[in-house]
């Protein structure tokens, strides 16, 4: 008895020395030992831990793993670079982390050890179900479960997310009639060709019909359904995909399902949703949040390594914490069987970083034009984009989308420089030379951009960008010029000054609509949005304040401007018939504006009665007809006023006479349109909320 006890006592020494590696290794073999008289139905878990054993100690006694063996027992900072997959690649080959440098090893990766994690895993009681019945006696323990029950294994808790495709019966729009094959192949080709250039995100060469099919059917019928919208020929086939797309975002928000299309579904149903009982009725920021949230769950806003697109030195810079293995992306998407070096697999990897950037762009682009704050943040992959289309894998619209990108990432900065300029002004300043600086900075803002971009995006001989880029670039220019008007610390001059810079950029962004009709047919919302906004801000600046006699000439020529670009979007709005396009609604809302803006000869009235009884030299003058019965004389007629006749024809111009015209009249030149904080503003200057920028 005392040698037994002396023997026990020698094995608690020895295991209580045990560290590192080695006693990862022995917890796994205590673990196979206690479970060796367990049920059959363990037998597969077992063979899973004596298979790895096996492997562990073949790397451990080979000459060139003894190094990082030894480095992980001494250094427990340090990391071996085949320690880097999650619990669940125990079901999959390992794939060693290409590229790796000296100094990575000072790294830490997950800070976790898998032998560690499967060694703590094997001390659970892992039972199976009949276990289960019988252990489980009391009413309560029924309720709450047990420290058996499935539901608390630790270990499947904290696996890495992995995608939750959504397919089941009753999802596919093919299985259940609502669709031919031939009809789905011919919508999807109809897409890729006509409809990519207004919704980023899709690669051609991956989401085939084959490939979005088998991955989500969610994002398989929204193609579908919308692209139907667009085609005169199948307004019913239309009807019934959209109810049964609204169908699939129910299931998809209730169950729970993420995948990367299901991101790109929510992104594609933006563009062209149907307007719903109010502005802010439809679903627009419900499926952003769950874009964004699914997204983040999914890592996509991650730096996929080792990367087909940035060099090492950059990858070196970004934070480890900022970036995602390869071959753990695509376990996450459930592909581990696709090899991550494989022109297939950096396509799959890529599509993963192009969805991101175009939420991105995306949700900017709505708060931009609805005034709100937003939420996706600037990651190193949005920060590092502009190289992001060099890739070999990269399509055509990877270009476009990535220059809205980098447009709507440093409008941030351009924000803060403007805004810190005019609150650091000072009284012995002189308030035209800040208008000045200001101006110079806004010009090479944009001219930079416009430099770097349009040979990527647009007409590169003519130098001209496709009318959809031009309205969101010229938009972006009026939303910076809109928010020094309303800032607090802004100097008059500053203000007088911008008011004519908003009313070109305005009325540009209206020229541009109404000029590219034909290449707008599938305008997204969130452009009739920002359409919209521009008319009102042209609307409310180009009228005079009561009883000012400046030039006249503006004012019509602004009205019949947004009269014209209406009657556009009514056209796009309802063409094909069953489209039901939001911009109809919004069409009929600037109709709305332009008739319920006070009249001119109203607003001349003070100014013109103290020519009631000018001498008739005068009258001759002013074209005016005989006096009235009660001495009154007729007021002068527009033309004679603004002395230019017509209207200005604003949708025949191009963009440089738009500016020029504007700076050439005198409407700009005294501070008489302080009407932005008047009682009597129009009701559209309280729904124009601009956006705040998340500013200190």
């Amino acid at each position: 008895m005392q040698a037994r006890r002396r023997s026990t006592k020698l094995q608690k020494g020895v295991k209580n020395k045990r560290s590192g590696l080695e006693k990862a290794i022995y917890q796994v073999e205590e673990a196979i030992k206690k479970r060796k008289s367990d049920a059959t139905s363990h037998k597969h878990t077992l063979e899973q831990l004596q298979k790895l054993l096996n492997e562990t100690k073949d790397e451990d006694s080979s000459p060139s793993s003894q190094t990082p063996g030894l480095s992980s027992v001494n250094d427990p900072f340090s990391y071996d670079s085949r320690d880097m997959k999650p619990p669940t690649t125990l079901q999959h080959p390992e794939r060693e982390h290409a590229g790796g440098s000296s100094d990575d090893q000072l790294a830490v990766e997950d800070v976790e050890n898998p032998l560690q994690l499967l060694a703590r895993a094997s001390d659970l009681r892992i039972t199976s179900p009949h276990v289960l019945e019988n252990n489980i006696s009391t009413p309560g323990s029924k309720i709450n479960g047990s420290e058996h029950s499935a539901f608390l294994d630790v270990h499947q808790f904290f696996l890495p997310m992995k995608a939750h495709i959504d397919q089941g019966q009753g999802f596919d729009p093919i299985d259940i009639g609502l669709v031919t094959k031939e009809e789905a192949r011919t919508l999807l080709a109809y897409f890729h060709q006509k409809l990519a250039h207004t919704r980023w995100g899709l690669d051609p060469k991956v989401h085939t019909m084959e490939f979005v099919r088998n991955r989500s059917s969610f994002l398989f019928t929204t193609l579908l359904a919308f692209t139907a919208v667009f085609l005169p020929e199948t307004a019913s086939l239309a009807k019934r995909l959209l109810i049964h797309r609204r169908y699939l975002a129910e299931q998809v928000i209730v169950k729970k399902f993420r995948s990367v299309e299901i991101v790109l579904a929510f992104m594609v149903s933006i563009p062209w949703m149907p307007p719903g009982q109010h502005a802010t009725d439809d679903d627009t920021s419900l499926y952003l949040a769950t874009a964004l949230s699914i997204a983040l769950d999914l890592s996509l806003d991650k730096v996929i390594t080792p990367s087909s697109t940035f060099n090492a030195d950059l990858i070196r810079q970004i934070p480890r914490g900022e970036c995602l293995d390869a071959s753990k992306a695509l376990a996450m998407d459930g592909l581990e069987d696709v090899d991550a070096n494989s022109a297939w697999g950096k396509r799959l990897l890529r599509r993963r970083e192009r969805t991101w950037i175009a939420l991105f762009v995306l949700e900017r682009g709505v708060c931009l034009a609805r005034g709100r704050s937003y939420c996706v943040p600037k990651t190193p992959l949005i920060q590092h984009c502009d190289y992001w289309p060099s890739s070999l894998e990269s399509d055509l619209e990877d270009g476009p989308m990535v220059s809205m990108a980098a447009l709507r990432r440093d409008l941030d900065d351009l924000f803060v420089n403007v805004r810190a300029r005019c609150d650091s002004y000072r009284v012995i300043d002189v308030g035209l030379e800040v208008a000045n600086q200001i101006e110079r900075a806004i010009d090479e803002f944009f001219e930079k951009w416009l430099h770097t971009w349009t040979s990527v995006i647009g007409d590169f001989e003519h130098k001209t960008l496709p009318p959809y880029v031009e309205i969101l670039v010229t938009h972006t220019r009026l939303s910076t010029y809109s928010m020094l008007l309303n800032h607090p610390s802004a100097p008059p001059e500053v203000k007088r000054s911008f008011r004519a810079s908003a009313v070109s950029s305005a009325l540009n962004v209206m020229r541009a609509a109404i000029q590219g009709e034909s290449r707008l047919k599938s305008m997204p919302n969130n452009t009739v949005t920002m359409i919209c906004f521009a008319a009102s801000i042209a609307l409310a600046l180009s009228t005079p304040a009561s009883g000012k006699r400046s030039n006249q000439n503006l004012a019509p020529s602004v009205r019949k401007l947004i009269q014209e670009t209406a009657a556009v979007l009514e056209r796009i709005g309802s063409t094909p018939s069953h489209r039901n396009g939001a911009s109809v609604v919004y069409g009929r809302f600037l109709r709305v504006l332009v008739k319920q803006a006070p009249s001119l000869e109203a607003l001349n009235a003070p100014a013109m009665a103290s020519q009631r009884y000018a001498p008739p030299a005068s009258q001759h003058n002013l074209a005016t007809s005989p006096p009235l019965a009660d001495g009154m004389r007729q007021f002068p007629s527009l033309e004679s006023i603004s002395g230019f006749g017509d209207p200005l024809p604003f949708s025949a111009m191009s963009y440089n006479e738009v500016n020029e015209a504007v700076t050439n009249l005198d409407f700009f030149t005294t501070p008489q349109l302080d009407i932005w904080n008047e009682e009597s503003s129009f009701m559209w200057n309280d729904m124009m909320n601009l956006p705040d920028f998340n500013f200190p």
